[in-house]
C-alpha cells in the first residue's frame, strides 16, 4: 500500500483443507481494507488449490474479524505462546 509492506499473510495445506497460519495487518493500516484483501487473496488461494476448507486458531480481539468475512467457530484450543490462554479455533468453508 502506497510503497510499504502494509500487511502479510500465510497459507499451508495438506490434502483436503488448508491453514492460515498468518495474516497480519501493520497497525496504521487497520480499517483500511488490507485485513479484507489480504484473507480474500488466502481464501482464493487455498480454493485454486482445490482445499474444501481453511482452519486458523484466531486472536481473540480478532474473531469478530474472521466471523464477519463468515467463518465458523468449531471450538477452542491452546495457545502456543501464553501459558493458560485459548485461541478460537474457526473454519472458513470453501
Amino acid at each position: 500500500a502506497g510503497g510499504t509492506i502494509a500487511g502479510f499473510s500465510l497459507l499451508e495445506g495438506h490434502d483436503a483443507g488448508g491453514e492460515l497460519s498468518m495474516l497480519f495487518v501493520d497497525p496504521p493500516w487497520i480499517g483500511h481494507g488490507i485485513g479484507g484483501r489480504l484473507l480474500a487473496a488466502a481464501l482464493e488461494s487455498a480454493h485454486l488449490r482445490g482445499y474444501r476448507h481453511v482452519d486458523l486458531d484466531a486472536d481473540p480481539d480478532a474473531a469478530p474479524f474472521y466471523l464477519r468475512y463468515g467463518a465458523r467457530r468449531l471450538g477452542d484450543v491452546p495457545s502456543g505462546s501464553i501459558p493458560g490462554r485459548t485461541l478460537p479455533r474457526l473454519r472458513f468453508t470453501l
